[in-house]
């Protein structure tokens, strides 16, 4: 296999493994749109039935507002039989793992030039929170924000600066780390808010913007929600070192 990467290099032909968003102009980078039906195929749907749990979750196409719908009810009890598993209650959906180039190598999104994510979201009073998967020492690690809604029942847009994300093992706060912007694999949203019941979230989009792009889209939030006689507070950033003993 060296010797094959070794022989392509000297002929000059390269070996990309990113899909590069290089250019200063970039101003959005869509991640994932549910645009259509076939557009939840690059997603999976995960859950703690995976260990024995008895939660469920879907991710099902919403004809009627065009959109993604994540939604289930979430369990805590223990699995039956199951002693070494000490917790349960999880809901999530992610994109799928980008297919490997010809010489077996991971291929990553090259976001270096952009800033934050951005969602357009409608959902409950739940607690979600967006997850991002990049390049890290370990598998199990992802980097994780608190996706903030202001008003439940309403479509929002959601934007969150790529430098506040914590980096977690199993949702436990590892490292003051940020996201690896040239190396992203996978985005999505989860739901670990402890609380039995039903949740609800619609999603269009998440992408990645620059920096210009989340001024305009926060300002123009404010706006939408001052005529609705409402108020959006500044972005809560997660103190690190209190979150280095705090379970997400």
């Amino acid at each position: 296999m060296n010797y094959l990467k070794r022989s392509l290099r000297l002929m000059g032909v390269g070996l990309k493994n990113s899909v590069t968003a290089n250019t200063k102009k970039l101003v959005e980078f869509p991640m994932v749109q549910f645009n259509n039906p076939d557009s939840l195929k690059e997603c999976i749907v995960r859950s703690d039935k995976e260990i024995g749990g008895y939660s469920s979750a879907h991710l099902d196409w919403e004809a009627k507002q065009s959109c993604a719908h994540f939604h289930g009810t979430l369990s805590l009890d223990l699995p039956a039989g199951r002693p070494e598993v000490q917790r349960s209650g999880y809901a999530m959906f992610r994109t799928k793992d980008r297919p490997k180039n010809f010489m077996d190598e991971d291929i990553y999104w090259d976001l270096e030039t952009l800033s934050h994510i951005a969602l357009r979201v409608k959902g409950d009073r739940r607690k979600y929170f967006v997850n991002i998967q990049s390049k890290t020492s370990l598998p199990t690690e992802i980097h994780q924000h608190r996706l903030f809604l202001y008003n439940p029942g309403e479509w929002e847009v959601a934007v969150i600066p790529l430098k506040h994300f914590l980096l977690t093992n199993w949702g436990r706060v590892e490292a003051v780390q940020e996201v690896n912007r040239s190396k992203l694999k996978t985005v999505g949203i989860g739901l670990l808010d402890r609380r039995y019941g039903p949740f609800s979230l619609y999603v269009d989009w998440i992408k990645a913007i620059s920096d210009d792009e989340a001024e305009r889209l926060i300002a123009q939030a404010r706006v939408e929600a001052q005529q609705r006689g409402m108020d959006i507070p500044e972005q809560r950033a997660t103190d690190p070192e209190k979150a280095k003993t705090m379970e997400l």
